[in-house]
């Protein structure tokens, strides 16, 4: 392309050697040129254990694809690096050479964005023309610390918040008026090497955007229970004041619904695409009961109740309706996860939830499981004031209302939230700024009486010991999912031998299993292009267990 440029004398020559073709014929063909090859890529890094369930495709991705004009494109696609679970740099390098780029896409999650600089670095030693542009939730809550950090070497824009039509209007300047950045919203842009940041766009009126675009996907083995799985999304933003979720630094504290037709037509984009199950990613679809009424309407209607669907949910939204439970089942929903979030009074004050959270996570599991949908739930633990009792106390209710699948996370002190600002205020945060942790599965605190990696030992504890013998046999995911799950058994079966011989070989060493777990992490990164090796073996130390590896 420059020395298309480099050559003025070339338009010339070309306008003369053809007398006949007009003026806009050959704009047209100029422009044709000018049309821009773009590839955007999801992170890698996933949080272990989820993946054994379930596999997604990135939807964000897919919705921007979706919403760039044609005449700007001459390529795009998408390739979701969650699937590559072999050399990344070998791969990427070789996705580089195939599809040469111009202009490359990259969305992180806090703990996934390190792995984006270091796929951008392999970028720009493959050639530094191609444009990177970072977006997602980290770069939305800290662009203004990567802005005067080393990684703006690697990093050409930002795009904050949503990113459909300011992505759109970012592929148009580069094509039409490269330089003209600054009426852009949700950009940042380098001028001078320093960036500046535009300001941010009012949220999305979701009637103009387009559909996704799935078919667009290089790679395609996305699964979840053993089925061909994809996204989508009937809402988005969520009202609540959650003081823990970040969120509402996308969104602010809003709440939009897409039209039902375009629903169906998302629906129907997907079952297209080889979709048997869909998660519908939704940040609070319950805010508005009568809206997942109207969704398990349309959806019966029209016969898609031929395939899953899961979603997350508030407990109150589900807790509230026992006619709206019965007809999910009816539409085909086969998983639900509640956000149960802690069983402690005064943990649930802390994280500004509201204390009847308990007596309605009981009754909606229990439509749940009266309708023969798959139950899961999401606690926070770790509190300042958590003790390994009240932590255990979280599993215990879990088995007691029979959960089918619990995740218990951690305590995270996310970015600009308010709940970062009460643990550092507390003291109990202990990893402040390396964000590779930030998963909600690594622990990043301490409580009064626990370091972190205490927490950690008894999290993995609490995760081995859930999935027992009572647990087979009351768990619907073998009711609902057979093939799968005893599959998964199965497959689980040389590691549970291997944690007991080395139980046997090593009696004395209680942490024995816990340390293999955390040498397993520690490849597990290094396949994400990052080198944690000190920094989890120093953690190591407080459980005076690091001799022993």
């Amino acid at each position: 392309m420059s020395n298309y440029f480099a050559d003025n004398n070339l338009l010339t020559r070309k306008i003369l050697k053809n007398q006949t073709e007009s003026v806009f014929e050959f704009y047209g063909r100029f422009k044709n040129f000018m049309k821009q090859r773009i590839l955007l890529l999801s992170m890698p890094n996933y949080a272990s254990g989820f993946d054994r369930a379930a596999r997604f495709p990135n939807l964000g991705l897919a919705s921007i694809a979706g919403n760039v004009d044609e005449d700007i494109i001459d390529k795009i696609a998408i390739v979701d690096l969650i699937t590559v679970r072999s050399d990344l740099k070998k791969y990427l390098i070789k996705l580089l050479k195939s599809f040469q780029p111009d202009i490359i896409g990259l969305s992180a999650m806090s703990f996934q964005y390190q792995t984006a600089v270091e796929i951008a670095k392999i970028i720009k030693k493959f050639n530094e023309k191609i444009y990177t542009v970072f977006g997602g939730y980290h770069i939305t809550l800290a662009y203004d610390i990567i802005s005067n950090s080393e990684d703006v070497s690697y990093i050409d824009f930002m795009i904050r918040k949503e990113g459909e039509i300011a992505f759109n209007n970012l592929v148009k300047a580069l094509v039409e008026n490269p330089g003209n950045f600054s009426e852009i919203k949700n950009l940042s842009y380098k001028k001078n090497g320093e960036f500046i940041h535009n300001k941010c766009a009012e949220n999305i009126d979701l009637s103009k955007l387009k559909i996704p675009k799935r078919n667009i996907r290089i790679r395609k083995s996305f699964f979840a229970f053993g089925k061909r799985t994809d996204v989508i999304e009937t809402s988005r933003g969520c009202t609540m004041a959650c003081n823990f979720c970040c969120m509402p630094f996308m969104y602010g504290r809003t709440y939009r619904k897409y039209d039902m037709n375009r629903i169906q037509k998302d629906i129907e984009n997907s079952i297209s695409n080889g979709a048997e199950s869909l998660f519908i990613v939704d940040d609070n679809a319950f805010l508005d009961v009568r809206h997942m009424h109207n969704f398990c309407d349309m959806v019966i209607k029209n016969k898609f109740n031929n395939i899953d669907y899961m979603i997350q949910a508030s407990v109150r939204g589900v807790a509230s309706d026992e006619n709206l439970a019965r007809k999910m089942a009816e539409a085909g929903f086969k998983f639900v996860f509640l956000g149960i979030e802690n069983v402690e009074v005064e943990d649930i004050e802390l994280l500004s939830k509201d204390k009847k959270v308990l007596t309605e996570s009981v009754h909606a599991v229990k439509l749940l499981q009266e309708n023969n949908i798959i139950s899961a739930g999401g606690f926070i633990v770790a509190l300042p004031d958590d003790t390994e009792e009240k932590i255990w106390n979280n599993f215990h209710f879990a088995r007691k209302i029979k959960l089918d699948a619990p995740f218990f996370f951690v305590a995270t002190p996310h970015l600009k939230t308010e709940f970062r600002k009460n643990l550092i205020e507390e003291k109990a945060v202990t990893n402040y700024n390396d964000f590779c942790f930030y998963n909600g599965l690594q622990v990043n605190v301490r409580t009064k009486s626990l370091s972190s990696e205490q927490i950690s030992y008894i999290l993995s504890k609490m995760n081995g010991k859930y999935g027992d013998f009572e647990y087979i046999k009351f768990n619907k995911i073998r009711k609902i999912y057979p093939l799968f799950f005893w599959k998964t058994i199965l497959k689980n079966i040389p590691h549970m031998m291997t944690n007991k011989l080395r139980k046997i070989l090593y009696p004395k060493n209680k942490y024995i299993n816990y340390i293999a777990g955390r040498k397993r992490l520690i490849k597990r990164m290094r396949e994400w292009l990052l080198d944690k090796e000190e920094v989890i073996l120093s953690r190591l130390q407080e459980l005076n267990a690091r001799e022993n590896l």
